[in-house]
């Protein structure tokens, strides 16, 4: 296979053989040697090697650098025994971007990376996204309400409550968020500080701690880590049915997910992809004491100060059509008018293999 042509092979997997912004990215991850044995995946070493010209010692070379960028994903993460080119578009953005202390460009380098994907993503990826989530039937995430919300409430599900999400856990690992550390390493800062707050679970954690990405934790760690991400009024977002098992448990936010971002900036629907949780936000509108922390946290814009019936002072007012019970409200409001109660019936929580995932 001639060289020139491996990077638009590679672009057309992900479905961008046509994208100039795409093959942009390739070529900045990949030298063109590179992408000649990546396009050859699946093979040992010696087949790629046979079919390249190169030999075996050099492909297992630029395999481990490929693996190490998050180009290239073993079956086997410490031998790279069966490598094979990232599935899709998605995983490559994930695996090229949330790196955590592990240095492989110099700043200036790094920031023009940052750049290719933000161009690609806000002008081809994120518009493709959208037109692919309007098309979802059953909503394949689903909020999870902050744990010291709706930790005392009696009906309280394991597969809702952060603490059970994460015991279920065989391994456990962290690495940066992909989406919010692309925007904050541009300038793009958003109001939530947290960017070291993308859950690795199982094979997931053992990825990123063999690739050197992350930070394998125990679990008071991630729980303490959760603290965090809960006071930062992060949303937490999980599967959409009572199942425990996942590799990536993501914390978002509206200036910077990949999901929720586009769909706010085009005025879509987040329904569309999340489901609400089984809680809402309730509200004892004569003990607001208008401080407003509650307005300012709540991203589904589900809260606003009304004005009161006879008199010039304006309360907080909750929306339940908005609300999608993420509870990091009522971590913030200072006097506890606001809690939480289940306004929705076990069902509303699909069984294990209904919802499809996407």
């Amino acid at each position: 296979m001639a060289t020139a042509d491996a990077y638009a092979v590679l672009a057309e997997r992900h479905g961008y053989g046509r994208s100039d912004r795409y093959r942009r990215i390739l070529e900045f991850l990949m030298t063109p040697q590179q992408a000649s044995i990546v396009s050859e995946l699946p093979g040992t070493p010696e087949e790629i090697a046979s079919k390249t010209g190169l030999t075996s010692e050099s492909v297992r070379s630029e395999i481990d650098t490929l693996f190490t960028r998050g180009v290239v994903f073993p079956k086997n993460f410490r031998t790279r025994e069966n490598p094979r080119f990232a599935r899709e578009v998605y995983q490559l953005h994930d695996a090229s971007q949330s790196i955590l202390d592990l240095n492989l460009y110099d700043p200036q380098t790094e920031n023009e990376f940052y750049r290719l994907w933000e161009d690609f993503c806000e002008e081809e990826w994120y518009p493709d996204r959208l037109a692919q989530i309007s098309k979802i039937d059953h909503p394949p995430m689903r909020v999870i309400p902050a744990y010291r919300a709706v930790k005392d409430l009696p009906d309280l599900q394991p597969f809702e409550d952060m603490r059970e999400i994460l015991q279920a856990q065989e391994l456990l690992a962290v690495c940066s968020c992909s989406c919010r550390k692309r925007r904050n390493t541009l300038g793009m800062t958003c109001e939530h500080s947290h960017d070291v707050n993308c859950f690795q679970f199982g094979r997931g954690a053992d990825y990123a701690g063999v690739r050197g990405t992350g930070r394998v934790l125990t679990y008071d760690e991630t729980m303490k880590l959760v603290d965090e991400i809960e006071e930062d009024g992060l949303v937490h977002n999980w599967r959409n049915d009572r199942g425990m098992a996942m590799t990536v448990m993501c914390h978002c936010c509206i200036d910077c997910c990949m999901i929720w971002h586009p769909v706010d900036t085009h005025g879509a629907d987040i329904g569309k992809y999340w489901a609400k949780s089984r809680f809402q936000a309730m509200l004892k509108q004569d003990e607001c004491i208008r401080s407003q922390n509650c307005v300012e946290r709540c991203m589904f814009g589900a809260i606003e100060m009304v004005k009161i019936p006879g008199s010039k002072k304006l309360k907080a007012s909750v929306n339940p059509e908005k609300c999608y019970g993420c509870g990091v409200c009522v971590l913030k409001c200072e006097p506890g008018a606001l809690w939480m109660e289940t306004v929705r019936p076990l069902e509303h929580v699909p069984q294990v293999g209904t919802v499809r995932p996407h």
